[in-house]
């Protein structure tokens, strides 16, 4: 698995200037995943602390799928990386 600084060195890699715009996209589709998790714990009836519980469970696998689809995917298509 890679490690934090592999995964800002892959980002700089694949975004050499990029657009502002598309980093605050970015973090804006993982604010609007993390609270769809919590509408889904909200309607299940979850109590505030179960709800806290869910969504800060679900925040490191969101923002891994998020920079493994935009950083590491397009890396590992290119070649750039070996595929451990």
């Amino acid at each position: 698995m890679s490690g934090l600084l592999d995964v800002f060195m892959m980002k700089e890699r694949v975004n050499d200037g990029s657009n502002p715009i598309l980093i605050v996209l970015e973090k804006a589709s993982m604010l609007l995943s993390l609270f769809i998790i919590g509408t889904v714990g909200y309607g299940l009836n979850l109590p505030s602390w179960g709800i806290g519980v869910l969504v800060g469970v679900s925040l490191g696998p969101v923002v891994y799928v998020h920079y493994y689809i935009l950083y590491i995917r397009p890396l590992k298509k290119q070649g750039n990386i070996d595929g451990k």
